[in-house]
């Protein structure tokens, strides 16, 4: 026999079970030895929840099927998802300072609760579909979506995925979910700006643009032959460096072609990333 939802007993069992092993203290022992993150530190949890909203409520959507037709390229991809992601953060960096957490401990959060993070999940979403919201790459939501049904279809998305990020915290606490959605955005997208693992990659990655010998480029660096000429503003390594480090979507649309074609998303790290 199956309950309302059509699951067997069984299978409720199976999730019950799967439920009541996440706990804060799972998440927290997660981030610590699979993405070498301080859970406690108030900052590096906000940069991984930040990536977690980012990627839920934008990177995963119909935007990777935008990205696919190809109304955006990869070097717009990371871009705009950096971009998305230090938004995202600098949102709720003033969303605890509203409640006068400036604690570098993020068990600072005990002091706010579910209604209080339904306030956030609105703000976001009013700022995730906003249809003049400019990009990096200089075009609008609107623009990118190009018709009512696609930006319809985007605002769905959002609005389920906020509503889920909001919702998960009803029964176990803000941290909970907070914790949660770190761990997402920790394991799911190791390789992104803001990730505790992306300085020692754009520092790998930096150091194997002078190195054809390296074995990121293959079978005597075919890849790094095959590529074009470096753009002028990636020949100044101390400033891609910086760049990468502090805002990648303010490079040049060459530069970032030629970044991601360069392939820094699948540079090798000596970091354990899950």
């Amino acid at each position: 026999m199956s309950n309302e939802d059509g699951m067997s007993p069984e299978v409720q069992r199976m999730i019950e079970e799967a439920q009541a092993m996440m706990t804060e203290e799972v998440f927290e022992e997660t981030l610590r030895t699979k993405a070498g993150a301080e859970p406690n530190d108030l900052a590096t949890l906000l940069n991984l929840v930040a990536i977690g909203l980012t990627n839920s409520a934008w990177r995963n959507s119909c935007v990777e099927n935008w990205h696919a037709e190809g109304r955006l390229s990869d070097g717009d991809m990371m871009r705009i998802n950096s971009y998305t992601t230090d938004s995202v953060r600098r949102r709720l960096t003033g969303w605890t300072t509203e409640f006068g957490i400036v604690s570098a401990d993020s068990s600072a959060l005990a002091v706010v609760d579910v209604d209080h993070v339904d306030v956030l999940a609105g703000r976001l979403f009013r700022w995730f579909t906003n249809p003049q919201r400019k990009l990096p790459t200089g075009m609008t939501l609107g623009e990118l979506a190009r018709s009512k049904e696609d930006l319809e279809e985007y605002e769905d998305h959002a609005d389920r995925q906020l509503g889920a990020f909001a919702g998960q915290m009803e029964e176990k606490g803000v941290r909970f979910g907070l914790l949660r959605t770190a761990c997402h955005g920790a394991l799911a997208c190791s390789r992104w700006w803001a990730h505790p693992a992306w300085p020692e990659l754009v520092e790998r990655f930096v150091t194997v643009l002078d190195s054809v010998e390296d074995p990121h480029w293959g079978p005597s660096g075919e890849w790094r032959k095959k590529l074009s000429s470096e753009p002028p503003s990636i020949q100044d390594r101390g400033s891609l460096r910086t760049l990468l480090l502090q805002s990648p979507w303010k490079l040049d649309n060459r530069a970032a072609e030629w970044i991601t074609g360069a392939g820094i998303g699948y540079i090798t790290s000596t970091i354990a990333l899950g």
